[in-house]
């Protein structure tokens, strides 16, 4: 081992240091694991998975606004490690590691070892990777898939042997395919694996291993729902289609403003790296177009949706930073260290404040454990509740109907139908025996309050502007 490092002294301290961010990446962000309800989608996604423990289809059954990869993905790690919030924040966090190492494989094949250290730390600290680190939504597997598929095709041409370098792009058409299954948004990722895979002169060999990776991948993935395709569609496009004009959302411009000082920092970055880093500099700004204009056409648009712009932000700063030193070691002896390590002490400190914002960013909205202990005690274990905040529901360990597993205002507003059929599984064959009113949502529902009311006259103030409304004989 101590002869191998030797030999290799150089690519061993990269792989060190890559190691290095890793823990850090998981360190820092192990504190947060078992913390409240930070994101109200983490209680929809954990209400999800727990109908499916319970032995109901994806789509055919459960209702679910993502692709199906999510979802299927997650909840069989997440039940193997116990099924609570804190196993399905690991599981991101464990996503969250993987786009650190991938980030670092791209560096490390376009732009050198310094650059591999760059990305991985710009990715460890961006505030807005930290935070999809750890919430439970689709958009930290969809990245780090997304980045993983980039890794790939970085291998795929760089690798030695035309066997290696093919099965390295049909990995990559594979895990990219497994990206968009897991969200739309992972479209952007098309360009700049374009990109990679076809300069220098390779593309006409590697493109189609990639393409069939990626029909393989999304045959495996999509024909065992073959039953649900219509539904599968509803849900995860057609809902946003029909949200164009029921959701507001935010703006692209406000997406970009959100971590401003990153987009300066990659925008110098790539003026500094393109005469040493043309490939890495290209593949960034290819990336950060196809995340602007998958943005644009994604209605509504959320805060969280601007992590599809980390992965480009990262290769683009390291492309900068690897430029950099690459100068500084040009300087005399007498200056090369003291400026080195000036520089470097730098980006240290830099890291740690975008590293502290992101960490401060993850403090729970709310602490639900006594109201999630209130509901248990006004209803039975066998109950199923309908409710306007799903992490209540799911720290209860409270079901609800698998086709209102998700009641936001997104899909209640915008979906032709959901609220009437919301009131129509009141009645199933496994009768609603409660409405939770949490959020607020349920509250601005034209007529919804009334129809409870007359249905479930039996009301229980839970306090804060919290009422759970139980139908006689089910408390």
């Amino acid at each position: 081992m101590r002869s191998w490092f030797d030999r290799n002294r150089p690519q061993a301290l990269m792989l060190l240091g890559i190691g290095i961010v890793v823990v850090i990446t998981v360190a820092s962000r192990l504190p947060v694991l078992g913390v409240g309800e930070i994101d109200w989608d983490e209680g929809v996604y954990w209400l999800s998975m727990q109908t499916m423990q319970s032995g109901h289809a994806l789509y055919a059954s459960v209702y679910s606004s993502q692709p199906p990869a999510f979802l299927l993905f997650t909840e069989p790690p997440w039940a193997l490690l116990g099924g609570g919030i804190v196993a399905a924040r690991a599981v991101m966090l464990a996503w969250g590691a993987i786009a650190v190492v991938s980030g670092g494989v791209i560096g490390w094949r376009l732009g050198g070892r310094v650059a591999a250290l760059a990305a991985a730390g710009t990715l460890a600290v961006d505030p807005m990777m930290v935070r999809q680190s750890v919430i439970l939504q689709a958009d930290g597997p969809a990245t780090a898939l997304g980045v993983a598929a980039v890794a790939l095709g970085a291998l795929a041409l760089t690798l030695r042997g035309p066997r290696w370098r093919t099965l390295a792009a049909a990995l990559a058409g594979t895990v990219l395919a497994l990206g968009f299954l897991t969200k739309l948004l992972d479209v952007a990722i098309v360009p700049p694996l374009l990109v990679v895979l076809a300069s220098r002169g390779a593309g006409r060999r590697l493109l189609p291993a990639a393409i069939v990776g990626g029909l393989l991948a999304a045959a495996a993935t999509l024909l065992p729902l073959h039953d649900a395709w219509q539904a599968m569609w509803n849900q995860s496009v057609g809902l946003h289609l029909d949200t164009r004009s029921a959701t507001s959302g935010i703006s692209v411009l406000d997406a970009l403003r959100i971590r401003w000082h990153l987009a300066v920092v990659a925008l110098v970055g790539a003026v500094i790296g393109w005469r040493r880093h043309r490939l890495l500099v290209t593949t960034g700004v290819v990336w950060l177009t196809g995340a602007l204009l998958a943005m644009s056409v994604t209605h509504p648009l959320w805060p969280h949706h601007a992590v599809v712009m980390s992965p480009a932000y990262a290769l683009l700063s390291a492309a900068g930073v690897s430029a950099a030193f690459e100068w500084l070691g040009r300087l005399t002896r007498r200056h090369v260290r003291a400026a080195t390590a000036a520089f470097a002490a730098g980006l240290m400190a830099a890291a740690g404040l975008f590293l502290w914002s992101g960490l401060r960013g993850l403090q729970p909205t709310t602490d639900f454990r006594a109201l999630a202990s209130a509901l248990g005690a006004h209803t039975s274990a066998s109950a199923q509740l309908v409710g306007d905040d799903q992490y209540v529901q799911a720290l209860a360990h409270r079901a609800a109907p698998p086709g209102y597993v998700d009641t936001s205002n997104t899909r209640l507003y915008a979906e032709p139908g959901a609220l009437q059929g919301l009131e129509a599984v009141a009645d199933g064959s496994r009768p609603v025996c409660a409405v939770l009113f949490s959020s607020g949502r349920f509250a601005h529902l034209p007529g919804f309050t009334a129809w409870v009311s007359r249905r479930y006259p039996v009301v229980v103030d839970l306090g804060a502007s919290r009422s759970l409304y139980i139908a006689p004989g089910c408390g």
